[in-house]
């Protein structure tokens, strides 16, 4: 059987051992994360691993999928989800960090959605930017800081939703979308740059899409804060369901779960 992504989400803080696979099952089942090996007497080693990792990891992230609003980052499915009382919203092709500057895993809840946002360069950011000879003609100084204004070439795009004790990461635009035409979307330096960040932004102000264009449109830096409380999760999960219901594997780009990996079985 196939795994359903209500159950999946509505099961994480009780679940106990994890068969391989599950089939899909219909109506979702809120109360519970079922489960059933496709083959019990030949599991698949792979599968059963990728599935009891990523619930391990949801689980210590604390966040609760099934009650109000919620984004799930998965950052080695480069994909996020947004749900709404344990309910699929809406997906979103993301790009995150690459193996060097990896995307942490976290969990925080929305403080604010900004905007035509400047882009406050970090010191390593900006190391790199003198080292490949890069214009900074468009930035100015601020205190120690580089900042790059808004525009269509701030890096940010035209949104950022922040996070809170995030190490530095958010959610923002980009000025490159033709990136995440890519099947390989690990190119950030941490941040997670969102596909449909309009869309995702209009859902977390609870606003029409045309009201926070058009508010885009002025040009003026806006600081939001969302009508009711937004809980993100960063969360590395090589085991995640299809918006179809059945279960995907993801690669494992961090190489977080080589030590775990399948072995093959030696013949007799």
């Amino acid at each position: 059987m196939a795994l359903t992504r209500r159950s999946l989400l509505a099961g994480l803080a009780t679940l106990p051992a994890l068969p391989a696979v599950a089939e899909p099952l219909g109506p979702p089942d809120p109360a519970a994360l079922l489960l059933r090996s496709a083959d019990a007497s030949a599991p698949d080693c792979r599968t059963s691993a990728a599935l009891q990792a990523s619930v391990r990891r949801v689980r210590s992230l604390a966040v609760e999928p099934s009650r109000g609003k919620v984004i799930i980052v998965n950052i080695a499915g480069a994909e996020l989800v947004a749900l709404e009382d344990g309910r699929e919203v809406m997906r979103s092709r993301v790009i995150v960090g690459s193996g060097r500057t990896r995307t942490p895993e976290l969990a925080s809840p929305v403080p604010s959605v900004r905007l035509n946002p400047p882009w406050y360069v970090p010191p390593s950011i900006e190391q790199e930017l003198r080292a490949k000879g890069a214009s900074l003609e468009n930035f100015r100084r601020v205190g120690n800081r580089l900042v790059q204004p808004p525009g269509p070439r701030n890096p940010l795009g035209p949104i950022r939703i922040g996070l809170e004790d995030s190490q530095g990461v958010f959610l923002h635009g980009t000025s490159d979308p033709h990136l995440f035409e890519r099947g390989s979307r690990f190119l950030s330096h941490g941040c997670v740059r969102v596909q449909r960040i309009h869309d995702v932004a209009a859902w977390i102000m609870e606003v029409p899409v045309e009201q926070l264009r058009a508010q885009i449109a002025t040009g003026r830096t806006m600081e939001l804060t969302p009508p009711q409380d937004v809980q993100v999760a960063l969360a590395y999960l090589t085991a995640w369901p299809r918006p179809d219901g059945r279960l995907a594997l993801h690669p494992d780009p961090y190489g977080i779960e080589r030590a775990t990996a399948c072995r093959p079985t030696a013949r007799t």
